[in-house]
């Protein structure tokens, strides 16, 4: 999963200019920066995270993070804090796959590799699925065999379940047409 506009909003370079770490939990389950701008977590992320954490059918998944965050530190802060499920019974860094997590500047192309060789080759590109908001990402990605979900509105139930029906499919871009293209 990408993070950035993906997993939440807003995306950490707009919290420059007095926001960012420390994050504090607010009671709704978003998370407050020090400038009191208000983190969420988009779509259905947090219903999905707690199924991945807690639905057997997902045992055996690695759930990683691919993002090019310009704030990395805050990044990881919020993937400590953010809770998850209908009662916050867990936080996101309890479902990301340990070690499992490559957040700094750089293509994302470079993040799956790093994802896959951290998986000891056990799993293939084409074993892989990722959630990006972004298209260019999109289509970097989709040039290795992964299957990309294009989530322009972070990741939802219907975005996620399209995956799932479609995959594995190499290469392809899901999801909606790239605004703006025909």
């Amino acid at each position: 999963f990408d993070l950035d506009g993906c997993v939440w909003d807003p995306e950490m370079y707009e919290l420059w200019g007095g926001g960012g770490a420390p994050f504090k939990n607010l009671p709704n389950g978003n998370l407050s920066d020090r400038s009191g701008t208000t983190v969420r977590l988009l779509g259905d992320v947090r219903q999905l995270m707690y199924e991945f954490k807690t639905n057997t059918l997902w045992s055996n998944t690695v759930i990683a993070v691919a993002s090019s965050c310009d704030e990395p530190s805050w990044a990881k802060e919020c993937i400590q804090k953010f809770p998850v499920g209908p009662d916050g019974d867990f936080k996101l860094n309890d479902v990301f796959s340990l070690g499992h997590t490559e957040i700094y500047k750089g293509g994302k192309d470079r993040h799956l590799r790093s994802i896959q060789q951290k998986c000891k080759n056990d799993v293939t590109f084409k074993d892989m699925m990722f959630f990006d908001n972004q298209y260019d990402n999109c289509n970097t990605v989709a040039k290795l065999g992964v299957t990309v979900v294009y989530t322009p509105d972070g990741v939802t139930r219907q975005a996620f379940s399209e995956a799932l029906e479609r995959f594995p499919a190499p290469g392809e871009i899901i999801g909606p047409k790239r605004r703006g293209y025909y």
